[in-house]
């Protein structure tokens, strides 16, 4: 009786052994701590309108769209930031990851300048969700931008 639960214990272990790296392939490149940096430190600068700030935590490629979001502001734009009495502020929520390098992240963002049409004023805006495509990129976690993020409003 003892040989053939050690024979099935042995078996269960072997099994365990050899699956325990396909249970961890599902792994991603580098840190879910420095995802989140990356993703507190571009939400705190874009959001509130510090482009430039938010260069370190973008690829190179996505360095264009932070210019171009720069190159939209106006004076009447600045006026509305000065007179906000806080910044925004958000709150980063699910984080999906695609594959070892990729990742989609939800981010919540509450009383933050929008602009709707170029040439025009922008508004405060009081709730959206964001979903910003993070990529892992020479060791670390950037954001990837295709286009200017684009909202969800809340209801």
């Amino acid at each position: 009786m003892f040989f053939k639960s050690a024979k099935y214990g042995f078996i269960a272990f072997i099994v365990c052994f050899f699956m325990l790296p396909f249970a961890t392939s599902c792994n991603h490149e580098g840190s879910e701590d420095q995802l989140n940096v990356t993703i507190d430190s571009f939400s705190t600068s874009y959001f509130n309108w510090h482009f430039k700030e938010a260069l370190p935590y973008v690829t190179d490629d996505s360095h264009k769209w932070l210019r171009y979001a720069a190159s939209q502001v106006h004076q009447a734009d600045i006026d509305i930031l000065r007179n906000q009495e806080q910044g925004a502020t958000y709150e980063i929520g699910d984080i999906e990851f695609v594959d070892d390098s990729v990742a989609y992240v939800l981010v919540n963002v509450n009383n933050f300048l929008s602009i709707d049409t170029i040439g025009t004023e922008g508004h405060i805006v009081e709730q959206a969700t964001f979903r910003l495509k993070a990529v892992y990129d020479n060791n670390n976690w950037k954001i990837k931008l295709n286009c200017l993020p684009r909202m969800n409003v809340l209801e």
